[in-house]
């Protein structure tokens, strides 16, 4: 099921103690060495002056000239102005070694995954995957190489490849697995779309479909997000063929992708999916479904709210030993604050559409979560939804 996840230092003060204790006898130490040098100095100018041995000041050689101090000036001069201008070239070099590099290193990844060498194609699908993937993170600075065609086309041409390789091994299938998820990031939907559609197929491993599900879940989201939802008769045939396969964790990845995706057909199977005999699975439906403003979804909404609030006894859970239904009890906890979150976000979406009874409802639940969650971030989330359900905001 995916979803959107919400989360005594010990000083030893004896290296401390000690560290101070160093550092207060080297300064007095310092000091009293400066101290003893003046001195020094000052007595062995009284003894000369005072020995009658001592040669007459027309014997001794004209004073040199006073030395001062160089001026903050000087010293800028000598220093500071160089660097700011050797900083300032290297910036320049680094910028336009950057621009001009940039494109060779994807250029040359590229031609490596066209090579025949199943090393080097390897290698140039993982350069451009990291490559895309710290482009992707650098956001309008970097060079929008996620919608750059010629690596979209090869990394999909790469993946179709993989998927028609007659021998299926571990190997192969951590292969595919790799790029189907590094498909996810890329918006250049020609040609990444119709290998992650092929890659959902039955007939592969669940870890790549599943990858591949997610990564048309990505592409899905950022498009929405672009007020240009993904509205492809392909991916949404395909789509609503898997909601129907017989693994539940396909059909969980499934439920939250089709969400995404626009359409009437898409709505009734959503429906149905909330009534699917896999939790996961409903919990998905229901929210994507309260996320879409179907009203609906509100009496499942405000079940799933109810019972994920609930305590988890321990005794109830499956296991051998009392240690591993603890285990088991607490990642119950944790998921269950988890569907909490994304319920009370979905409560939101919902809110504009529900009646005044169902109001009145979702109002009651909301100050009982802001006031006995276990959870602070719950009570927080409960706080923000009671607000959006009032009018408060």
């Amino acid at each position: 099921m995916l979803h959107h996840e919400k989360a005594a230092e010990m000083a030893d003060e004896s290296p401390s103690t000690e560290a101070e204790g160093t550092a207060g006898s080297e300064l007095p130490s310092t000091a009293v060495n400066v101290e003893v040098g003046v001195h020094a100095a000052s007595d062995t100018g009284t003894q000369i002056s005072d020995n009658p041995e001592a040669k007459s000041a027309d014997d001794l050689p004209e004073d040199l000239p006073p030395v001062e101090p160089p001026s903050a000036g000087f010293i800028m001069q000598l220093f500071l102005v160089p660097g700011l201008i050797v900083a300032a070239v290297i910036a320049v070099w680094a910028l336009f070694g950057k621009l001009s590099t940039g494109e060779q290193d994807w250029r040359q990844l590229v031609a490596e995954v066209r090579s025949n060498n199943e090393h080097r194609r390897w290698r140039g699908a993982t350069g451009l995957a990291q490559m895309l993937r710290s482009d992707v993170e650098l956001g309008e600075s970097g060079n929008q190489l996620s919608t750059n065609p010629q690596i979209a086309k090869e990394l999909a041409t790469l993946l179709t490849e993989l998927l028609n390789e007659s021998a299926q091994d571990e190997e192969l299938t951590s292969q595919q697995s790799f790029l189907a998820r590094t498909l996810g990031w890329l918006d250049a939907l020609d040609d990444s779309l119709p290998a992650l559609v092929k890659a959902t197929d039955e007939k592969y491993e669940i870890i790549v479909r599943s990858d591949a599900l997610r990564s048309i879940a990505l592409i899905a989201g950022r498009a929405s997000d672009d007020g240009q939802p993904l509205d492809r008769t392909e991916v949404t045939d395909r789509l609503l063929e898997v909601s129907q396969d017989s693994e539940p964790l396909i059909r969980q990845v499934c439920a939250f992708t089709l969400g995404l995706i626009p359409g009437d057909a898409v709505d009734q199977r959503l429906r149905v999916m909330a009534e699917d005999r896999d939790s996961n699975t409903a919990i998905n439906a229901v929210l994507q479904m309260s996320r879409r403003g179907m009203p609906e979804a509100f009496d499942a909404l405000l079940g799933l709210l109810q019972s994920a609030n609930e305590p988890v006894n321990p005794a109830s859970m499956k296991g051998g030993t009392d240690v591993d239904r603890m285990i088991r009890s607490r990642s119950q906890e944790n998921m269950n604050q988890v569907v909490l979150g994304n319920a009370l976000t979905a409560l939101r979406d919902l809110s504009a559409t529900i009646n005044e009874e169902q109001r009145k409802q979702a109002v009651l639940l909301c100050q009982q979560l802001s006031e006995e969650a276990s959870n602070t971030k719950i009570q927080i989330e409960a706080g923000v939804t009671l607000r959006a359900l009032t009018g408060d905001e």
